[in-house]
C-alpha cells in the first residue's frame, strides 16, 4: 500500500493517464518525443517500459471484479517516465522499480475508485464540465483536436470524473471529529519535540564578500584583512562599527546583528565556528562560498519545552490532521486485505 500521501499520488497518476491520453492523441502533431510511437488501434505505445509487443498481455491485474488493463498501464509509465527521468535513458533498475510503484499506483487507486462507488459518490459536474472545458482551449487550435474530439471525450471525462471520485471519498474519510482537550493533551504529553522551541543563537556577523571566481591573490587579501579585523575586535574594537564599516553583508547596517537563529541555519564551516564559541567570543575568520566571514556568539539558548496553554491550538490542529492520516491509511489497509488483487507478474 501507498503512504500517507496517497492521494496526491492517487490524482498524481491519474494526471499521468490525462497526460499520457493527450500524448499519445497528439503526438502525430509534434506533441511527443519522437523517440516515441503513437499508439493506434490495437497498437501499444511502447518505449523503454520493458514490454515489448510480442510478449505484451492485455491486463496488469485484476482488482476485484475490475481490470486494469495493459494499455493503461503503459500509458502511466510512459507519462510519468517523462516526468520523472527527464534526463535521458533509465537505468535498468530504477526502471523496473518505477514500474512496480506505477502499478502499485494504479491497483491502490481500483481500491478506493470501487470504494467511492460503493459509498455512491458521485463526480461533480461542474468540476467536470470545467476541466474538459480547459482542455478544449488548450487544444482548439489542433486539427487532431478539431478532427476527433467527439472520439476523445468519453475517455477524458471519465478520467477527469475518477479525480473528483477520488477527492471526494478521502474529504469525507479525513472528515474526523474534533478531538477533546484530553487528547489532545495526552497527544502533547507523548509528542513533546513538536511543541519545543529549538536551540537558538543570537550571533552578529561581519562579511568580507569576494567572488567564488576570484584570483587567489584576491582570496589572499581578504584572509589578511579578516585576520586584522579579528586582532582589533578582540583587543576591544567595537564589533558593530566594524561591521558597518567593512561588511558586505545585508547585516551590515545593523551593526552585523543577524538577532537570533536556529542551530543549523547558516553553512556548516560557519556552524561548526560558532559551536567553538562562548558567549561574547568572536571567531576566527571563516572561508565561505560567498567570502570570508568573522563571527560573533552573543548569547544561546537552550531548547524550551513550550507550556500546553501557548501550543494548545497547535497541537489540537497536530492531532486532528494525525487523526485523518490514520483514518486514511486504515480504509487503504482495509481495502487491501479485503478485496481480492491478481497481478499478471508477466506484464511487469
Amino acid at each position: 500500500m501507498m503512504n500517507n500521501d496517497s492521494l496526491d499520488n492517487l490524482l498524481w497518476q491519474g494526471r499521468c493517464l490525462l497526460v499520457g491520453l493527450s500524448f499519445f492523441i497528439f503526438a502525430a502533431t509534434s506533441f511527443a518525443s519522437p523517440s516515441l510511437k503513437v499508439a493506434s488501434d490495437g497498437e501499444k505505445a511502447i518505449e523503454q517500459t520493458g514490454v515489448s509487443e510480442s510478449n505484451a498481455v492485455d491486463y496488469l491485474a485484476i482488482v476485484g471484479n475490475e481490470k486494469i488493463s495493459l494499455q493503461e498501464f503503459q500509458t502511466a509509465v510512459q507519462a510519468g517516465i517523462r516526468k520523472r527521468f527527464y534526463h535521458g535513458k533509465v537505468p535498468e533498475a530504477e526502471l523496473l522499480a518505477y514500474r512496480k510503484e506505477v502499478a502499485q499506483t494504479l491497483i491502490d487507486r481500483s481500491l478506493l475508485l470501487q470504494e467511492a462507488r460503493k459509498r455512491q459518490i458521485q463526480p461533480d459536474a461542474k468540476e467536470t464540465d470545467a476541466e474538459v472545458a480547459r482542455y478544449s482551449a488548450r487544444y482548439a487550435k489542433r486539427q487532431f483536436w478539431q478532427d476527433h474530439k467527439d472520439e476523445m471525450l468519453p475517455g477524458l471525462i471519465a478520467a477527469i470524473e475518477e479525480e473528483s471520485l477520488l477527492k471526494q471519498l478521502e474529504q469525507r474519510v479525513r472528515d474526523v471529529a474534533e478531538p477533546d482537550m484530553l487528547a489532545v493533551n495526552a497527544f502533547y504529553q507523548s509528542k513533546p519535540a513538536f511543541f519545543t522551541t529549538p536551540k537558538q543563537l543570537r550571533v552578529s556577523l561581519i562579511m568580507l564578500k569576494v567572488d567564488p571566481a576570484s584570483s587567489s591573490d584576491i582570496w589572499q587579501a581578504a584572509s589578511l584583512e579578516a585576520e586584522d579585523l579579528v586582532s582589533r575586535l578582540r583587543k576591544g574594537a567595537d564589533f558593530g562599527e566594524m561591521a558597518r564599516i567593512h561588511s558586505g553583508d545585508q547585516t551590515a547596517s545593523s551593526g552585523g546583528d543577524m538577532g537570533y537563529i536556529h542551530q543549523g541555519m547558516l553553512a556548516a564551516p560557519a556552524q561548526q565556528s560558532l559551536d567553538t564559541l562562548n558567549e561574547g567570543e568572536i571567531s576566527d575568520p571563516v572561508l565561505l562560498l560567498q567570502g570570508i566571514a568573522i563571527l560573533k556568539l552573543h548569547e544561546r539558548v537552550e531548547p524550551v519545552l513550550n507550556s500546553f496553554e501557548e501550543v494548545k491550538d497547535r497541537a489540537k490542529q497536530l492531532l486532528q490532521r494525525e487523526l485523518a492520516e490514520s483514518a486514511w491509511r486504515e480504509l487503504l489497509e482495509n481495502l487491501s486485505n479485503n478485496i481480492t488483487v491478481s497481478i499478471n507478474e508477466s506484464a511487469m
